[in-house]
């Protein structure tokens, strides 16, 4: 539930607008200009929502006050207007033009699509969505999907063991009337969201200085190991990672996204591809993802996919949440003979260590 004196900035063509507030709990202040957002008051928990042409239009005001030898007062006004608070963009763009925002918005973090809006779960998602960008307390992702969740909690300390666990994973889903195709999709976001656990996240830590090789089996250790939560409610189905590295940084997160929508768009000629297509596969497929980076602590990321989608494009929402961490945590890696369970696929194994 929303604190009481959270009330949402809305500035958003009229139908937009509309079906927003049909879904927002809360008193909300809906205003038309550019002047009218930059003058309306706001703290640092204001909630602030655009679309693609109020997005454009600040862009524009940006650049013809960034033109001006002295900045005017308003340039103020503008930087406070998408810094000071949470901005929420609704696009109905195709979801490569949402992206490719992301790139030149610093402060641009949460993105719904118009199709999330239609949707049943909007309500009680835009409820906790709030909630958490403008409280600025500790947050859990799991804890964005409500009480009413049944779900299994594992540890994995090996990446030799995540095939075991995603046989499990999808008897789970199974068992509980999902549907094959959803059972699928969910068993390769969350084959790579652990393969970025594994393989990446340790090299963009420092642990290891050149990328390991998948026939390789990796050891993290059992007080660090890789944290993972799936399950499902009425109308999702999830997964959650979480890694001990806090490694992922947002211009990485995005420099990765945006090279991979602009070689995913066919009205682009482009050859582009390369690393990220994974990521880009499970943003491609996802109804909700939100990442959470405690730098240099851990990184979650929650995947959701909705069981009945219905007809028109699938539901959206992206939501990115970065802390602060505490002193950098420093890794080391050794490389070994492959123990017994690694099994026949890896030759060899590498142990990720936390130093002293």
């Amino acid at each position: 539930m929303y604190r009481a004196h959270v009330r949402p900035i809305v500035w958003m063509s009229e139908p937009l607008s509309r079906a927003l507030r049909e879904r927002l709990s809360t008193e909300t202040t809906v205003v038309s200009s550019t002047k009218e957002f930059l003058d309306a008051p706001r703290d640092a928990r204001t909630v602030s929502f655009l679309d693609g042409t109020t997005l454009e239009q600040l862009d524009e005001l940006a650049v013809k006050y960034g033109q001006q030898p002295v900045p005017p007062p308003e340039w103020r006004k503008l930087v406070a207007a998408v810094s000071l608070g949470p901005v929420i963009v609704i696009f109905d763009e195709p979801l490569q033009t949402a992206i490719d925002w992301l790139q030149p918005h610093p402060w641009m973090s949460h993105a719904l699509n118009a199709s999330m809006l239609a949707h049943p779960m909007a309500t009680d998602h835009l409820a906790q969505i709030v909630q958490a960008a403008s409280s600025g307390a500790a947050l859990r992702l799991v804890d964005l999907l409500g009480t009413d969740v049944t779900a299994r909690r594992i540890r994995i300390a090996h990446a030799s063991k995540r095939r075991e666990r995603l046989e499990r994973m999808g008897e789970f889903f199974s068992q509980k009337g999902v549907s094959a195709e959803t059972v699928q999709q969910m068993r390769e976001v969350a084959d790579e969201l652990l393969t970025n656990v594994f393989y990446n996240a340790p090299v963009a830590a420092g642990a290891v200085k050149k990328p390991i090789p998948r026939d390789q089996d990796v050891s993290l250790p059992e007080d660090s190991a890789c944290d993972l939560i799936y399950g499902c409610r009425d109308d999702l189905v999830f997964v959650r990672v979480r890694d001990p590295f806090g490694s992922l940084t947002r211009a990485r997160l995005v420099e990765v996204l945006s090279r991979c929508a602009r070689a995913d768009n066919p009205e682009i000629d482009s050859s582009m591809g390369g690393s990220g297509l994974g990521l880009w596969r499970v943003v491609s497929s996802a109804s909700v993802m939100s990442i959470l980076v405690h730098n240099n602590h851990h990184t979650e990321v929650l995947v959701g996919i909705v069981r009945r989608p219905g007809p028109g494009p699938r539901p959206f929402a992206f939501h990115l949440f970065i802390k602060d961490g505490a002193k950098r945590r420093s890794w080391s890696s050794v490389d070994q003979d492959s123990d017994v369970m690694s099994g026949p696929t890896f030759n060899t194994s590498v142990a990720i260590t936390l130093k002293d």
